[in-house]
């Protein structure tokens, strides 16, 4: 009953969640690395780069804010909209002593500088940096390294400050005369672009400052000197063109989206670019004076006008919906889940089984929900299988990791299938997590892979069949642990071990017909069905792997603890295939490379071969020593 309750109020909260709501500055739509993404997701991995986190600390903060932390949009629409008093924030990580000394610097155990702190030590270095940059990177020491990082952190920073710079309303008219030919009232601030356009109204004044000499300027000449000045000033500020929220005036969705700074450069704005440029203008300047129902007015304005002027964008429900997923972090609550449902089911070995056993299943169900609706959002967003990086393959293989745990479970109800889920689904999310640390988690799919067919059938069961694999390799420990605990229970063990040889035999045939199906994709693409490619060998090897274990089973050469022991070096074989083959950086497959993960392969091969045949071997010697008496 309480996990009918809980699914329920599962559907409830999806279908809330489904339901449509207001544009807000978050969703405003921004083309990056080849796909419309919201500002959001852009700001995050942006403060993701130079700080290492997607929402600033309280030691970050100055002390006016530091009693909590701050959004990522919050915090660059702050130094947005106040360009030179970006100093305030504490965001430049700097963990290397060397670095920091380098800098002039004093070391702080938080390794947390302003943008003051880092421009005023970069002054000294610029002719070091200089020479570094044209080094090949295996060249770099790792001191160059992080100095280059720090470089290009600032140049981001500053990039980011100044890149709506033009949209501000910083040029304030006072003069009664300039103000009547700019048709505004004295006092009115304009901005850099609102003076562009009105550049004409200017002419005759302009041309009667060049032609005067300074000695017979009126006090209306001065301002208008003084009015140029900044305009100069400001002009400074056209390096910034990260910001590339303006899409192209035809519409076509193949063109390259503008920066506002690009547009004011090119002198080529179309009508419907004006209107956009025109309504953002009207947006910053109610942030600055904190008009909140302006601010509502005009943000719908821009999506009528995203929605209505600009083929393409009619519908921005998915840029909506990747900004909901941003704050929801799905994955993190189903973590929590996981983590909850394991440490309830330890709880249970010592007091009230039954009741928490199933409080500790619901818990793992409640992680699942979460997962599997994360994943069904990225679909949703990306429109294709989530399946294309290894980042999404972790999610997924964990997924399915988990839902074979909660199978089990459900027909076993003894806690084994509880206990095996929250491993997998624990270990495989902090795994993730590394990878969602290297930025956009949701980039476009490199060309050999554009393709959602084979996305669909080749990739998604081949990670099934990743993931099907870990599940039996995880239950094959299971099979040890409880053979060294409970010896005499043959009645269990055999139902263990059945359990092992199920999954084997589901994990072979998906690992089996992904691989055929891979054959098929590239004879399609590259001509020819089979290559010899690393990451072909790498899933014929586990497929190798299994028809080798199943053969030994069936002919009676290993028993159940042999063929556990097989399965859980099953493993090694599954990791080098998803992850080991990547670091070799060759082969057709151009996805997926990675560098820095030796370590961890290596301490996991360590582990698998350590607990697999140190267990493997207590339990023989167990049930000799049982055997003797």
């Amino acid at each position: 009953m309480k996990i009918h309750n809980l699914t329920l109020s599962f559907i409830i909260l999806l279908c809330g969640i489904l339901l449509p709501r207001d544009f807000d500055h978050r969703d405003i739509p921004i083309h990056e690395n080849g796909r419309i993404k919201p500002l959001d997701t852009f700001v995050r991995n942006q403060l993701l780069l130079i700080y290492g986190k997607r929402s600033i600390k309280p030691k970050a903060l100055p002390e006016e804010l530091n009693s909590k932390g701050l959004s990522a949009i919050d915090w660059f629409f702050d130094i947005a909209l106040n360009p030179d008093e970006g100093d305030k924030y504490r965001v430049f990580n700097i963990s290397n002593p060397e670095v920091v000394a380098s800098l002039g610097l004093y070391w702080d155990p938080s390794h947390l500088y302003n943008r003051k702190e880092i421009l005023s030590g970069l002054k000294n270095q610029i002719d070091y940096i200089t020479t570094i940059q044209g080094k090949p990177g295996a060249e770099l020491t790792q001191f160059d390294t992080h100095m280059l990082k720090v470089y290009s952190n600032v140049i981001q920073y500053q990039t980011l400050s100044y890149s709506l710079s033009c949209l501000l309303p910083l040029i304030q008219i006072n003069h009664k005369t300039i103000a009547q030919s700019l048709s505004v009232n004295p006092g009115d601030k304009l901005s850099y672009y609102q003076l562009m356009r009105k550049a004409n109204q200017l002419s005759p004044l302009m041309e009667r400052l060049l032609n005067q000499d300074k000695d017979e300027w009126s006090e209306s000449d001065y301002e208008l000197q003084h009015i140029m000045g900044i305009l100069n000033e400001i002009d400074q500020d056209k390096f910034a063109r990260i910001l590339k929220i303006i899409p192209p005036e035809s519409g076509n969705q193949n063109e390259e989206w503008q920066s506002p700074w690009e547009l004011m450069e090119s002198r080529m704005i179309g009508p419907n670019q004006e209107k956009l440029l025109i309504t953002l203008e009207s947006f910053l300047k109610s942030r600055i004076d904190k008009d909140t129902v302006k601010s509502d007015s005009v943000l719908a304005e821009y999506e009528n006008l995203l929605s209505h002027s600009f083929n393409g964008l009619s519908n921005l429900t998915n840029v909506k919906l990747e900004t909901w997923t941003n704050q929801a972090n799905l994955f993190y609550k189903s973590i929590a889940f996981y983590i909850l449902a394991f440490l309830l089911l330890v709880i249970s070995w010592m007091t009230k089984p039954k009741l928490l056993r199933r409080i500790s299943f619901a818990c793992l169900l409640s992680g699942l929900a979460f997962h599997f609706y994360g994943i069904l959002l990225r679909i949703i967003i990306m429109q294709r299988p989530p399946v294309s990086t290894l980042y999404e393959s972790i999610l997924f293989v964990s997924l399915i990791g988990v839902i074979c745990a909660s199978l089990l479970e459900y027909n076993r109800k003894d806690g084994m299938g509880i206990f095996m889920g929250a491993i997998v689904g624990g270990v495989l999310h902090f795994v993730g997590l590394g990878y969602a640390n290297d930025g956009d988690t949701l980039g476009m799919l490199v060309a050999v892979l554009n393709s959602n067919f084979w996305l669909a059938t080749h990739v998604t069961t081949i990670t099934i069949g990743y993931g099907t694999s870990l599940f039996a390799g995880v239950l094959g420990h299971v099979y040890l642990l409880q053979t060294i605990r409970t010896p005499f229970d043959k009645k269990y063990l055999k139902t263990v071990n059945a359990n092992v040889y199920g999954a084997t035999l589901f994990a072979l045939f998906f690992t089996l017909f992904g691989t055929i199906l891979g054959g098929i994709w590239a004879d399609q693409s590259w001509g020819r069905f089979w290559g010899w490619d690393p990451k072909e060998n790498g899933a014929l090897l586990i497929v190798m792997w299994q028809i080798m274990m199943l053969h030994l089973r069936i002919t009676g050469f290993v028993k159940p603890m042999g063929f556990a022991l097989g399965m859980i070096l099953n493993n090694i074989v599954v990791i080098l295939a998803w992850f080991g083959v990547n670091l070799l950086g060759v082969g057709l497959h151009s996805y997926g490379f990675a560098t820095g993960i030796a370590i961890n392969i290596s301490l996991f091969i360590a582990f698998e071969l350590i607990t697999g045949i140190g267990t493997y071997y207590w339990a023989k010697n167990r049930q000799k020593q049982l055997t003797a008496y």
